[in-house]
């Protein structure tokens, strides 16, 4: 089965799987058991980005490799396929410069853009909060402008590399303007406080932080965009996303397949490998054909994205799909794997099923992804 439609796309594999072998496996195990409180694998994503994934479709003129989406979008199924919270810290790196990039000042893209995609600032995209998670346009965070800038106050949750953030695209609304706006702030500034989340089910390498703002200045340069189109700046980043998550999904769909059909062949019940047990090939093909098209809807939104077309829908699509397929064909692996499957002594089947879950919450719900399905295609 042939897993590419562009024939750039195996160099990317074997990119992706030389650096895996030398950088990713070695640290991988302990990265996913390191005890509480856990810390940024700030060499592990240093090193990331000196490879050049983080920058992968970002312009040469800003430090990036210059590639095509579907290009990018390999990459992070690869990484994946690898160590999912690997593939995590290079997709939010990306996630979080997006908007800097896209919507920012020359200015700003010459500051931020280069040092992010090489890995050498960590970014962090600001803009979920305990009451404005799928109800994202519900934000607390506020911003009193000055003449001299901003002085922003509020409280953020989930925020992946939060704990660990050079900057922060910050979504908030400036005070006696009615829409969301988004502010680049430096977190280094005083008030910046910001705190690793503990007991992560999965995805571990990649930390989660909470942070407060209390009279965090920023400079008025730093607001990014126009005033009162944050809202629109963060769903066009989300979409391209969410093309990402369901990435995400196919490099852990795959690699559950790849164990237990590896698994199934060499394990022996009843005098015989159990690959040759029609239940146990039913659950193969199910997880087979359901891989194959995730796979398909997300190279189809990301060759839209390519193709400089609207691809909302088929992102969501793409989301959905691929990360409820991740769910099934990680639960279909533990099942053939059983005891062996369920401690992750043995294999990695455990901590597929761990980091898994997450892809059918983060950039938006499968519930959220369901709305903006049936809005594109009913009306609104």
């Amino acid at each position: 089965m042939s897993k590419n439609v562009d024939e750039r796309q195996q160099a990317v594999r074997d990119e992706v799987k030389a650096f895996a072998e030398k950088e990713i496996y070695p640290a991988s195990r302990e990265l996913d058991q390191m005890a509480e409180p856990r810390k940024f694998p700030t060499e592990l994503y240093r090193k990331v980005g000196a490879a050049g994934f983080i920058g992968y479709a970002m312009p040469t003129e800003y430090g990036g490799k210059g590639k095509t989406h579907l290009e990018y979008i390999t990459l992070v199924e690869e990484l994946c396929y690898h160590d999912a919270a690997v593939g995590l810290l290079c997709a939010v790196g990306e996630l979080a410069t997006y908007p800097i990039l896209h919507f920012g000042t020359d200015e700003q893209k010459k500051k931020y853009v280069s040092d992010c995609a090489a890995g050498k600032i960590i970014p962090a995209f600001v803009l979920t909060e305990r009451e404005a998670g799928s109800d994202a346009s519900n934000q607390q965070t506020e911003a009193v402008e000055s003449e001299s800038g901003y002085v922003l106050n509020g409280e953020k949750i989930f925020i992946m590399h939060g704990d660990a953030a050079d900057i922060g695209v910050v979504f908030c609304k400036i005070k006696d303007k009615p829409k969301l706006s988004a502010i680049i702030v430096e977190t280094d500034q005083p008030g910046w406080q910001a705190r690793t989340l503990k007991n992560k089910m999965g995805m571990r390498a990649a930390t989660t932080g909470g942070i407060i703002l209390k009279d965090v200045k920023a400079p008025k340069e730093n607001l990014l965009g126009d005033i009162g189109k944050g809202f629109r700046y963060a769903m066009t980043t989300l979409d391209s996303a969410r093309v990402g998550v369901a990435a995400q999904g196919v490099g852990i769909c795959q690699r559950a397949l790849d164990e237990s059909v590896a698994y199934a062949k060499k394990r022996i019940a009843f005098g015989a490998p159990i690959a040759k047990l029609q239940a146990i090939q039913w659950m193969i093909a199910d997880m087979a054909t359901r891989l194959e098209a995730a796979r398909c809807l997300t190279y189809k939104a990301t060759m839209m994205q390519d193709r400089g077309e609207r691809f909302g829908k088929e992102a969501a699509m793409a989301k959905l799909y691929a990360s409820e397929t991740a769910g099934f064909c990680v639960d279909r692996a533990m099942q053939i794997h059983a005891g062996y499957g369920y401690i992750g002594e043995f294999s990695i089947i455990e901590k597929l099923y761990r980091d898994q879950r997450v892809l059918e919450i983060y950039e938006g719900t499968s519930e959220v992804q369901r709305l903006v399905i049936a809005g594109n295609v009913i009306g609104r």
